[in-house]
């Protein structure tokens, strides 16, 4: 993701900036109405990739808490909770293949969507730049 954020600010020209500031625009102006909408593009590519990338998130509380969850189911992150629903937890060896299928579409359309409505709204922007 820095290198994603650092290649946007570097594709904002200084000539264009040594513009704006030539014109009277403050820091604010400029930060607002030239810089931000010249990386939006690339922050939105990184918010895509790091709302995907939590999804992921398992490791960290897998070999915290193990499958149990402890406390009380308390480190659960989505994903481990599907991992702890369809293959069972270490406590209970209960599996339930049904939900922890449901666990895992319901995921995907989450990602899914918010991936689809990111990309629209990028896709939007550009076609304004």
């Amino acid at each position: 993701p820095t290198l994603v954020l650092l290649a946007g600010m570097q594709r904002v020209s200084k000539e264009v900036i040594e513009a704006a500031r030539l014109d009277g625009a403050g820091d604010y102006v400029l930060m607002t109405r030239i810089i931000w909408p010249l990386i939006a593009p690339s922050v939105t590519i990184v918010t895509i990739l790091t709302f995907i990338g939590s999804f992921n998130w398992f490791e960290i509380p897998y070999v915290m808490a193990g499958l149990t969850g402890s406390p009380g189911g308390a480190t659960d992150v989505l994903g481990l909770y599907f991992y702890r629903t369809a293959f069972g937890s270490t406590t209970t060896g209960i599996q339930d293949f049904g939900q922890g299928s449901a666990l895992a579409v319901m995921m995907f359309i989450i990602v899914a969507g918010v991936t689809a409505i990111a990309l629209r709204y990028l896709r939007r922007r550009e076609i304004e730049l």
